[in-house]
């Protein structure tokens, strides 16, 4: 193999790994390693490792937590920070509901 054919591997093989770096996080968790698609295409978070996660650790990668449940992995988390997501989540989207309604009854009203 000469320079160039070297040079064309070499290009291809860093083009595929900045590709899996920045559509996917590796994740290790006590079951192995998991390859979970990210919700925007960045650099950041290529690893994390979640064998000893708490609450708090996923609520400060929100993220990563969005990316774990959409990939329908969610039992990477345990079952007491899923419920605390859960119930934060379903808070916010109440909250949104209730502002949509009250913002169309004032529109309604004029």
């Amino acid at each position: 193999m000469n320079r160039f054919e070297s040079f064309l591997v070499g290009l291809a093989s860093g083009i595929a790994l900045l590709y899996l770096l920045m559509h996917f996080t590796v994740v290790r968790a006590n079951d192995g390693f998991h390859w979970i698609p990210k919700l925007n295409a960045k650099l950041d978070l290529p690893y994390e490792d979640v064998r000893d996660f708490k609450a708090e650790h996923w609520q400060r990668r929100p993220g990563l937590t969005m990316s774990v449940l959409r990939a329908r992995k969610g039992y990477l988390m345990d079952q007491r920070t899923k419920l605390q997501f859960q119930q934060t989540t379903q808070q916010v989207v109440n909250q949104a509901r209730q502002q949509s309604g009250s913002n169309s009854l004032l529109a309604g009203s004029r």
